[in-house]
């Protein structure tokens, strides 16, 4: 391998160090709390290694917060065309985005959590559902289908929220089907307000 290749897996190893670390942080408090020192002793890099890849917390912060809205936005991608199609069959999408809750519940629950930064929540949200009324209803949709679309998404990121605070007690296919009942049920509510 050659050395480009090699730093750039030791520049990954590093940014994600740094962010499994700010990720445990933000689990015990705010953001605003967490020294740029106790981050770097936790992640096990020197203070100029945090500085080399980061600005300051917020920036590292912006960039956990920006590489789930992307994921998400992949998500969406799949899922999104199903919205229209007569199939009662949980898309595979919707189960994919729980196995990835479920599998990256840290920062899931971090992010989310109590110490998140509400902004990005509502960020999240603005993302679904500008998806969903661009995808179902293309000129920006009536009045009704925006607050069923704003009411659907405020459902799932609730049944989320508790699902992570729960502890997952539901497998990723349970919470995948009840969501998906959900999500069919409006849906069919926002085509016929149309």
């Amino acid at each position: 391998m050659n050395n480009k290749g090699e730093a750039n897996r030791s520049v990954r190893a590093t940014r994600r160090r740094l962010g499994d670390a700010l990720v445990q942080l933000l689990v015990q408090k705010p953001v605003r709390q967490i020294t740029v020192r106790e981050l770097t002793r936790l992640a096990k890099v020197s203070r100029g290694t945090f500085y080399f890849h980061y600005r300051d917390i917020y920036e590292l912060l912006d960039r956990l917060e920006q590489d789930q809205i992307d994921q998400l936005n992949l998500f969406m991608d799949a899922l999104l065309p199903r919205l229209n199609g007569e199939s009662e069959e949980m898309p595979t999408a919707l189960l994919a985005l729980f196995e990835y809750l479920d599998e990256h519940d840290a920062v899931c629950t971090a992010l989310l959590g109590d110490n998140g930064d509400p902004a990005f929540s509502r960020r999240l949200q603005e993302v679904i559902a500008e998806r969903c009324i661009g995808y179902l209803a293309p000129g920006g949709g009536t009045f009704r289908q925006r607050y069923l679309t704003a009411f659907a998404v405020e459902g799932c990121f609730g049944a989320i929220a508790q699902w992570l605070q729960r502890g997952k007690q539901e497998s990723a296919a349970e919470m995948a089907d009840v969501t998906w009942l959900g999500i069919r049920t409006i849906q069919r509510q926002i085509v016929a307000a149309g």
